[in-house]
C-alpha cells in the first residue's frame, strides 16, 4: 500500500488509467487476429479491408500512448508482410545461397600478419 498521499493519488489514477486502456488494448488485439484470419483466409481485398481498419486502430492506439509507437510498427509491418505472400507466393522459395569470389574469400580472412621481433 502507498504511505503518501501522492502515491495513493497516482494509485487511484493508474486504476482509472488501465481501466480505460484495456477496451483500447483489447480492440487493438481484435482488429490484428480479424485481420491475420482475412489474410489466412485467402481474399485479398477483404485482407487489404481488414489491414487497414488494423492499421488505423493501432495507430489510435499508438497516439494516446497505450500501445508503443514501435509495437505499432511492428504490428503493421508484419500484416504487410503476409499480405505480400499471399499476393507474391513464389517469394516464399528460400533464396539460394550466393557463391564466394576470390575477393569474398579473401576479405574474410581477417587475421593480420605478425611482425618479427628485433633482437
Amino acid at each position: 500500500m502507498a504511505h503518501s498521499k501522492s502515491a495513493l493519488k497516482r494509485w487511484r489514477q493508474n486504476i482509472k488509467h488501465r481501466e480505460r486502456n484495456k477496451t483500447v488494448r483489447t480492440s487493438a488485439r481484435t482488429a490484428v487476429k480479424a485481420a491475420r484470419e482475412a489474410i489466412s483466409g485467402g481474399d485479398h481485398d477483404a485482407s487489404v479491408v481488414a489491414i487497414a481498419e488494423a492499421s488505423s486502430i493501432l495507430d489510435r492506439a499508438s497516439k494516446s500512448n497505450v500501445v508503443h509507437k514501435n509495437a505499432v510498427a511492428r504490428h503493421k509491418s508484419r500484416l504487410a508482410i503476409r499480405l505480400n505472400k499471399i499476393d507474391h507466393p513464389k517469394d516464399e522459395e528460400p533464396k539460394k545461397a550466393r557463391k564466394t569470389t576470390k575477393k569474398t574469400a579473401a576479405k574474410k580472412s581477417t587475421a593480420k600478419p605478425r611482425a618479427k621481433k628485433s633482437a
